[in-house]
């Protein structure tokens, strides 16, 4: 245990001289590091909270708060009020902000391209692996309390890879793999992950699919492994919910289970609320409302990464939309969650701006941006 502290100490000398991060100024730029890093997060999860990159950056808000005006006094970012909730002021980049970040994004891919020329191809290799494991030793979730602020902050990590986080946690007794890829059972749903997202891992996991394709949701984009190509990828926006506001109207509902599988299917199939299967029934927390027998409308709960929970599954017949059973039924499933000690999140294509402005109506607040890839076997 000494010799690795000594170690991971002796590291970190070496990477705070390594990235400047005592340096007044960063890559010789007009920001300091905590404000490229600042920038670097507003770019990459915007529309974002302020407690959110609050919560990613590990900062006193005072000083977030302070960095967040002088951005403001640039005219870097933008605060508009959200249409749906008055106390919403959800953070964007203006072009002149988009500009700064495109200008000091460069200057470091460049510096660190001149560090990596030095190395041979299999040297670059060994760096990424060893990099990669690094972060995922190092980033090894704990079981998060609702009273420690740190162990908040530290869980909020696990949406960064929802998906592995979930089939190698609590629900990896509905998952098939090996202990460097996982997916869910084909019959439940097409969802799937690496241990690590190097070639090796990422090959293994397309080898699990033999005739389905296999979707992953990552806060990086991830490039083809071997034996499988790209078919689909899209940007999404992920969002958490750490209350849900109150109810404005009331529908008789039932919780929903085996017995509901095949119109649980079908409804699923004629309105497209994203992959669902014969067997998804099983992620659990599925309730619907029915018209004399007729399921018209569902909303269930999918991935399952540490102590958050997905929504999912919602949808409503055509001929019962506008009705709010939606967001009736997401308010019910959400307060479920919250009442077991968890916390709500989901995902949205990032171009829907008609369900974003609903989820943030029910408490909903936008998190970070994520890829959802789909992959198929060659």
């Amino acid at each position: 245990m000494e010799q690795t502290i000594e170690a991971v100490r002796t590291f970190n000398r070496f990477y705070t001289r390594y990235v400047g991060a005592l340096d007044a100024r960063f890559l010789g730029s007009d920001m300091s590091l905590p404000e490229a890093r600042l920038l670097l997060e507003i770019a990459r999860r915007e529309p974002v909270q302020a407690n959110m990159l609050q919560d990613e950056l590990d900062l006193d808000r005072g000083y977030l708060s302070r960095m967040v005006s002088r951005f403001e006094q640039r005219e870097w970012i933008s605060r508009d009020r959200s249409a749906t909730d008055s106390r919403s002021r959800p953070i964007r980049l203006t072009p002149a902000g988009r500009a700064a970040f495109a200008a000091i994004d460069r200057r470091q891919h460049d510096v660190i391209a001149a560090a990596l020329s030095r190395l041979t191809p299999a040297e670059q290799h060994d760096l990424t692996e060893a990099l990669s494991l690094a972060r995922c030793l190092l980033a090894a979730p704990t079981t998060p309390h609702a009273d420690s602020d740190g162990q908040r902050r530290a869980s909020l990590e696990m949406l960064d890879r929802p998906v592995w986080n979930a089939l190698a946690g609590r629900q990896a007794p509905l998952s098939i793999g090996t202990p460097n890829a996982r997916r869910f059972d084909p019959a439940i749903g097409p969802f799937g992950a690496a241990r690590r997202n190097t070639a090796g891992h990422l090959a293994t996991l397309a080898r699990l699919s033999a005739t389905d394709d296999i979707w992953l949701v990552e806060k990086e984009p991830i490039a083809a492994p071997d034996g499988a190509v790209i078919v689909h990828s899209a940007e999404c926006l992920q969002m958490v919910a750490a209350h849900v506001s109150e109810q404005d109207r009331s529908f008789p509902f039932r919780d929903l289970g085996e017995a509901d599988a095949a119109d649980m299917l079908a409804l699923a199939t004629l309105t497209a609320p994203g992959p669902f299967r014969a067997g998804t029934w099983r992620l659990g927390g599925f309730i619907g409302i029915r018209d004399n027998g007729r399921l018209v409308a569902m909303a269930g709960e999918r991935l399952k990464p540490g102590n958050f929970t997905e929504i999912s599954g919602v949808c409503t017949h055509p001929e019962y939309r506008g009705r709010g059973y939606a967001g009736f039924l997401m308010r019910v499933v959400a307060k479920r969650i919250l009442a077991r000690g968890e916390q709500p999140f989901l995902h949205s294509y990032a171009n829907n701006a008609g369900a974003i402005a609903l989820y943030e109506s029910l408490g909903f607040r936008a998190h970070q941006r994520v890829t959802a890839t789909v992959i198929r076997r060659t």
